[in-house]
Formats: C-alpha cells, structure tokens, sequence
C-alpha cells in the first residue's frame, strides 16, 4: 500500500513537473497577445501572465468562461477573453494557469516614478491587506500580483471597477465586488495615478 501511495505521488510530482516546463497545446491562443513566455504586451492591452499566482489565473480564466469577468459590453479585452476561454475545458484552465505561472522572465526594466511617496501611503493602507506589502500577491486570497503588471492595465482595470464594467453586483464573484467597493475608494484620479506609479515602482525594487 505505501508503496501504491509513494508511486502515486511520484508520478503526480512529475506531471505537474511537466505542466510547469512544456507549453500546452492551448497555449498557442494566449502567445499573441500575452507573448511566447506569457510576458504581456502593453500595447495589445495584454497583462503580464508569467510568475502571476496560479490561483488568481485559474479563478479568472474561469470567471471569463462563466461570463462572471467580461460580461459588459464596454469591455472589448473582457470579451476578448470570454471567446477564447469558451472552447477550454476546466482541465485545460488548470493546465494553462499552472503552465505560465511557473515561467520566469525578466520584467522590462522601469524608471524610478514621482508621487511614490503619496502613492505608498494610499496602498499600505488600502490594498496591502489583500495583495501583500509589495504587491507579491497572496495564493490562499486568490488575489494577483500586482508588481509585474503594467500601469495602463492596472488603471484599466481601476476604471473598469468603478464603472462597473468589472465587478459589478449582478455578475461579478464576492471577490470582484469586494475589488470595486476599494476603487470606490480611490476614485479620485490623481490618488489612482499616484498608487499605479507606487506599484509599479515596486517591481523596480523588487529587481535591485
């Protein structure tokens, strides 16, 4: 029996060992806009996907499925999104979510930004609770992280949740509707500017 069980654990060790380095078939959809290793591209309007939280990527893969992300019309990318994902299976989110998860690229590199100052004062004390004191994200939260993106996407995204395009009561899931109640909270434009600048600021700290 404890041998049945080691070899069960060894071979699950190895497939997701696999799932982490090969590339999925599916995967051949997200390279054009998220980039051959998951990189993103900022002016495709695609967020970085590699070193994200897996957690975070299967729950929103799923979310874009299940028409829970992407289901207002004003939100191209989210519609985007919902067509590619309607021909995966569960199985095939999981694999993709582990797969770029795991892949390591180098983030490109950033200047030092102005309002870090202001803008770190508003994140420590609005969004650390939920992803991290340097934006590294938190798995067991389902929440991403937010150094490795970039800042015209994380301000869409802000823009999104206070319209309502992302988040809202009617579609959205608890997390997504706890995520717009904090844009609500920094809807003034220039206290958004100064947390996209702190954050992004982050992943120049974090590469030093």
């Amino acid at each position: 029996m404890k041998v049945s069980i080691c070899a069960g654990l060894l071979l699950l060790a190895v497939t997701l060992q696999v799932w982490a380095e090969e590339p999925p078939v599916q995967s051949a959809m997200c390279m054009s806009c998220h980039g051959e290793k998951g990189q993103g591209n900022a002016l495709l309007g695609a967020p970085r996907l590699a070193g994200q939280q897996a957690d975070y990527l299967l729950t929103q893969l799923l979310n874009f499925k299940t028409g829970v992300r992407g289901y207002d019309p004003r939100d191209p990318y989210g519609a985007q999104m919902r067509a590619v994902t309607a021909v995966l299976g569960e199985d095939e989110i999981e694999r993709l979510s582990s797969y770029y998860a795991n892949q390591e690229v180098q983030s490109p590199e950033r200047v030092e930004l102005k309002h870090s100052a202001e803008g770190e004062k508003i994140y420590q004390g609005t969004c650390a609770y939920c992803h991290g004191p340097k934006g590294e994200g938190f798995a067991h939260l389902k929440t991403p992280r937010l150094s490795i993106l970039d800042g015209a996407y994380m301000e869409r995204q802000l823009e999104n949740y206070l319209q309502g395009i992302r988040g809202g009561e009617d579609h959205a899931d608890e997390l997504g509707i706890w995520m717009r109640g904090i844009a609500l909270q920094i809807a003034d434009e220039s206290e958004r500017k100064a947390v996209i600048d702190y954050i992004t600021s982050l992943s120049v700290a974090n590469a030093r």
